[in-house]
């Protein structure tokens, strides 16, 4: 080991070599007329630094001395809580930027005099230090090693990232590895290329649809895999962390780009390893970049919504990203090639709603919609760059990024159509100017479970919808407490407030009662579907209070696409809540979905879809019978589809039944999708 044979070279410090006298970051070692600050202590701090640089390649630019550190806990004096400087802190010099700010601790060097020994219990001693350099290393979420030597004794650690996060003796310290060093052997590296449009080379494949799903999936290679097995990850647990992996990724790729552009130098990704990567270190690296991804996701969301972030982040400051050495190491290897930014919105989303969709049927059936029906009711809405759409129950936002899809394919149609049949210079990621202002600010997803919430927000990261305004709300709540006290919506508030949106799409919980009696009260009050001859009622369906809720949030002709259980439409004990329906819309069609539609989910209730478009003017129950004339006059030439479907192309096992080129939307769907289009046109 190089901490060895100590001899005391730079116990005189004019023997110190002048690149180290000279160096900014070693300025605090030395007094004015160039003698040691503490002679007895110093010259060890110089042996010690001489051997990270010399022996281990810690770059000078990466070290810091004298650092002070506040301690809430742990290192006291007299019970007294005191300011700590930590002899040497190295950094991780991945993120430093271009006039060289550094902020990810990594390794911290504790030195005292030669002349202590061993464990020694005086003050100033070995047991003092090593409980100083404890106290340092808690300062830190990111410190990895630690290193405490008088010289003659050094010890090298590494310390636990879990609680208790105690310091480990280990034999020898890994080769640092700068950020230059990484640069010139990583296989994934971004560098200036003038020859490249934007003067960036960025190193990565785009992803095609059997290579996403091959990555993320199940086989033995699979990252989904990996995470299950390594850490004994429950289905959940390993789709948040994967879910993790992608987010972090996700800003390595752009945060990479950035610092070129910064430094005018070639850098390595974080998400890049080779023959020379300390899995210890790439764990540090990765688990920061996932913090870093979080601050980058505050920034760009306060742009749009100021400090109202809490419940629209896709991760709160408990969320880490922390897993065995060995795990991180292969997960990144499997990422490391593809870039998610240049790949199409297309395959992102497709694969990755493939990726949830078998996820949630083995664990979280409850929060998915199979795809045939999300297109049945996409393709029924038929949403343009002039709808607010929203789904308050949004689970993983699929019906959102459907809707996203949609209206993308729509105006790169457009844009085609206007530039002479032409498709050059077009992008079919951003077709329009008008697309671009519907996917940032036309989007709105609502979901109870904050960890289904981070599976919604990566989602929309994927998709291409970074704005896409998602909240962790329970749609359910007092509509006061929702919305703030506002009163009115469209055009000044869209999203969730009284008729704040054009088009809601949704497939909400059933199979519980909602009784909780202010929230039943809210309703009652605005007419709602729990006053019963003037009285409230006890006790609704969720899937009936979602419903009422929907019709709240619409403007006048805004449509709803809803699934149903078939009881709220046949059962005779729910013809008050019909007539309700009524009062507040028009039935514009029903599409009866086969048993087997959700069965492959956990639900073997029988379901529709309702389609209702909202009325100008909202009927009380003694106005619809007063008025039943004049309704009937105004409905004269009002239809109402109906529909059934008997193959959803799955059968109740879930095996497919239609053909590959058909799955998403089976011939019964799209015949469907093209009838009721034609009654709905707008």
């Amino acid at each position: 080991m190089p901490f060895t044979n100590f001899t005391n070279p730079y116990k005189n410090s004019a023997d110190v070599p002048q690149r180290y006298r000279q160096h900014p970051n070693l300025h605090k070692l030395f007094k004015a007329d160039g003698s040691y600050v503490r002679p007895a202590e110093d010259p060890v701090t110089m042996w010690a630094l001489q051997i990270l640089v010399q022996e281990y390649g810690v770059p000078l630019e990466a070290m810091e001395l004298e650092l002070n550190a506040d301690f809430a806990e742990g290192t006291h004096q007299g019970g007294r809580r005191y300011q700590g400087r930590a002899d040497v802190v190295v950094y991780d010099d991945r993120y430093a930027d271009s006039v060289g700010n550094l902020d990810v601790a990594f390794i911290m060097v504790e030195a005292m005099e030669p002349n202590k020994k061993v464990d020694g219990t005086e003050a100033e001693g070995w047991v003092e230090h090593l409980n100083r350099l404890n106290a340092y290393m808690s300062t830190s979420p990111s410190a990895r090693y630690a290193i405490l030597t008088s010289g003659k004794q050094t010890d090298i650690y590494r310390r636990d990232l879990d609680y208790p996060r105690k310091l480990e003796i280990i034999g020898n310290l890994p080769k640092y590895e700068s950020a230059r060093e990484a640069a010139n052997h990583s296989p994934y590296t971004v560098i200036l290329n003038p020859s490249e449009p934007d003067g960036i080379q960025t190193g990565l494949t785009p992803l095609t649809r059997d290579k996403f799903r091959e990555v993320l999936g199940d086989t033995r290679s699979g990252c989904h895999s990996i995470l299950r097995d390594n850490e004994g990850l429950q289905p959940q647990e390993a789709v948040d962390a994967m879910v993790k992996f992608l987010f972090a990724k996700w800003y390595d790729e752009q945060a990479t780009i950035d610092l070129v552009k910064q430094t005018g130098e070639s850098r390595a990704y974080v998400f890049s390893v080779s023959n020379e990567t300390d899995p210890e270190r790439l764990l540090v690296q990765v688990r920061d970049t996932f913090e870093k991804a979080k601050q980058c996701e505050r920034e760009t969301l306060a742009k749009k919504f100021g400090d109202d972030l809490g419940v629209r982040l896709a991760f709160n400051e408990a969320d880490v990203l922390q897993f065995k050495p060995h795990t991180t190491m292969e997960i990144v290897k499997r990422l490391q090639p593809w870039s998610l930014r240049k790949s199409s919105a297309d395959v992102k989303g497709g694969v990755f709603e493939d990726f949830l969709s078998k996820t949630f049927r083995d664990d979280l059936g409850q929060y998915f919609t199979p795809t045939p029906v999300i297109n049945l009711m996409v393709g029924i809405l038929q949403p343009t760059v002039n709808d607010y759409v929203g789904d308050p129950a949004c689970g993983s936002a699929r019906m959102l990024t459907h809707v996203l899809d949609y209206v993308r394919k729509q105006e790169y149609e457009k844009a085609i159509a206007n530039n002479g049949g032409s498709a050059e210079a077009i992008n079919p990621e951003e077709p329009t100017e008008e697309f671009i202002k519907f996917r940032d600010n036309h989007l709105f997803g609502a979901e109870y479970s904050r960890n289904v919430m981070h599976v919604a927000r990566v989602n929309t990261l994927m998709n291409g919808a970074q704005y896409a305004d998602l909240k962790v709300m329970d749609s359910l709540d007092v509509l006061s407490s929702i919305t703030g006290g506002i009163t009115e919506g469209l055009p000044e508030f869209p999203g969730f407030y009284l008729g704040g949106l054009t088009l809601i799409l949704t497939n909400p919980p059933f199979g519980y009662k909602l009784t909780d009696e202010n929230v039943l009260k809210d309703f009652a009050a605005r007419d709602g579907v729990t006053n019963k001859n003037g009285k409230v009622v006890k006790n609704v369906p969720q899937e009936v209070a979602f419903l009422n809720r929907c019709l709240e949030y619409l403007a006048p002709k805004g449509k709803l696409a809803i699934v149903l259980p078939d009881g709220v439409l046949a059962n005779s004990s729910m013809q008050d809540v019909r007539n309700w329906i009524l009062r507040w819309a028009r039935l514009k069609a029903v599409i009866s979905l086969p048993q087997e539609t959700f069965i492959p989910y956990g639900a073997a209730v029988k379901t529709s879809v309702v389609i209702l478009e909202k009325r100008e003017i909202i009927l009380t129950a003694e106005t619809q019978l007063e008025l039943a004339h004049e309704i009937n006059e105004a409905d004269r030439d009002y239809e109402i589809y109906m529909a059934r479907i008997d193959d959803i192309g799955y059968d109740a096992s879930g095996r497919i039944s239609a053909s590959q080129d058909e799955v998403k939307e089976p011939p019964e769907v799209r015949e469907t999708i093209t009838d009721l289009a034609r009654l709905l046109r707008r």
